[in-house]
């Protein structure tokens, strides 16, 4: 039986269900499809889609990034009705003989400076009408296709143009989607919005802009240059990921389907979403319980990086250039004790590991030592938004969460100590691992142009070696409480 049949399912808080875990409650929920949540049913309609080769293990409301974003434009489109009957009751009125702006003003009751008269200057302009040396008005082989044809002149407007745009596919709409979310499960939108971007998505957006006009204007420029862009990056549609594993070890692949709240398939959205968890096995990493370990060790296990076991025979190891990248993480989603990690850098990469990093704190009694810092200057400062987050994470985890930096530190400990370029992770009493690679400001993508980074894992002496850090440092020693005196 799969582990979610046969009970009433009850949602974590993150939105989602846990696979292993099974939920009591009232069979009554069952019986009342009313009283069933839209996990619970997007659960029954789509458990066997896959066949019997894969159960459906996770179901997680995200919040997906929208970007409503607003441009000053200049617009060209189809002008009203009455002004059309003007412009056809003037040619009509010229080429019946009515043919000076006197006789125009006198035949039409107004007086020559009325803004009826004022088209007849758009006529000239646009090459339907031309004048004479005597002031006399005529229409042209162009006018005479013109009103054969019964076609307009445009008007020509300046306006503001609000649309969305898809924060991961670049997709563009007139309208919001679907409905938003306030849900923390937010993934984290890669479109920048800026003038690049405007002009490289031009003619999309001009598209988008004659739908939502009925087809009946253009855009013909931007107005106000670049100051004309603004967007707004909190909205964020609420969606449904549905994650179906293997249920053997054949080395199949994890499996996504994203629905909307109305439950409709989103094909493109699972298409883009299942490439970008791919390349990032950790993108849906919103786990608010620690229900889910096993889950957690498991998928890194099945995706991460492999170690072979002549490697692991020894009390050593050499560790390559994107090894360093999995280890950090798998010490951070199963270690159960504590976790020091050592880089001169805090740059934006240490981004990717903020989920584990909260991950590993929600295990009671864990610690999480952070120290960085080359040196105390302004360039080396850390990242300002990836700092914050670390702050958030030491608050949240009071007590649990250190964070040293090292030249503010040397200065009252060793006077003659700027600060430190040692890079070393130590996980629990399992291993701690010391090399060039920056843990903390090195994203490691092998799909980018990469330093080749060097590392030694050792597995011997692990307890001595957090003692030693502490006091090489003169850290305060007391903090290492979880080691057995």
């Amino acid at each position: 039986m799969n582990k979610w049949e046969g009970k009433n399912q009850k949602g974590s808080k993150g939105g989602g269900y846990k696979g292993n875990k099974q939920f009591k409650g009232p069979k009554v929920a069952y019986k009342n499809p009313k009283n069933q949540s839209k996990t619970s049913i997007l659960f029954d309609n789509h458990k066997d889609d896959l066949g019997n080769e894969y159960s459906l293990n996770d179901i997680i409301e995200i919040g997906y990034p929208i970007i409503e974003t607003s441009i000053d434009i200049i617009s060209s489109g189809k002008p009203s009705d009455i002004l059309q009957e003007v412009h056809i009751l003037i040619i009509e009125l010229v080429e019946s003989g009515v043919d000076s702006k006197e006789a125009l003003s006198q035949f039409l009751g107004v007086n020559e400076n009325d803004f009826i008269l004022d088209e007849l200057f758009t006529l000239l302009e646009n090459g339907i009408l031309a004048i004479s040396e005597e002031d006399k008005y005529r229409i042209t082989t162009k006018g005479e296709v013109f009103v054969s044809a019964k076609k307009f002149i445009p008007v020509t407007t300046q306006e503001d143009f609000k649309f969305y745009v898809d924060g991961l596919s670049k997709e563009i709409f007139h309208e919001m989607p679907s409905e938003t979310t306030n849900s923390q499960n937010r993934l984290v939108p890669s479109v920048k919005l800026d003038f690049d971007f405007i002009q490289e998505q031009w003619l999309n957006i001009n598209k988008c802009f004659t739908k939502a006009n009925s087809g009946d204007k253009e855009i013909v420029d931007l107005a106000n240059y670049k100051r004309s862009i603004t967007a707004r990056r909190d909205l964020f549609i609420k969606y449904y990921v549905l994650i179906y594993y293997p249920k053997d070890k054949s080395g199949k692949k994890v499996q996504l389907k994203i629905y909307n709240s109305e439950s409709k398939l989103l094909k493109g959205h699972t298409e883009s979403l299942s490439a970008l968890y791919s390349s990032n096995k950790y993108l849906f990493d919103f786990t608010n319980e620690l229900e889910g370990v096993e889950e957690y060790k498991k998928l890194f296990l099945d995706t991460a990086v492999e170690i072979t076991d002549d490697k692991l025979s020894g009390k050593y190891q050499d560790i390559s250039t994107f090894e360093h990248k999995e280890l950090i993480k798998e010490a951070l989603l199963t270690g159960n004790t504590a976790v020091y990690i050592e880089s001169p850098w805090i740059r934006k990469a240490t981004m990717e590991y903020l989920s584990a990093m909260d991950f590993f704190l929600r295990k009671k009694k864990t610690k999480l030592f952070i120290a960085y810092g080359i040196d105390a200057s302004f360039k080396n400062a850390p990242h300002k938004d990836t700092f914050d987050k670390i702050e958030e994470l030491k608050s949240k985890y009071n007590g649990r969460v250190f964070v040293f930096h090292l030249p503010s530190h040397f200065k009252t400990k060793f006077p003659n100590r700027n600060g430190s370029h040692r890079k070393i992770l130590i996980k629990d009493f399992e291993y701690y691992i010391k090399g060039s690679y920056n843990w903390l400001s090195y994203s490691g993508n092998e799909n980018e142009n990469y330093a080749v980074e060097e590392g030694t894992q050792f597995f011997d002496n692990v307890e001595k070696f957090w003692q030693k850090v502490f006091k090489d440092y003169q850290l305060d020693v007391s903090l290492l409480d979880f080691i057995t005196k």
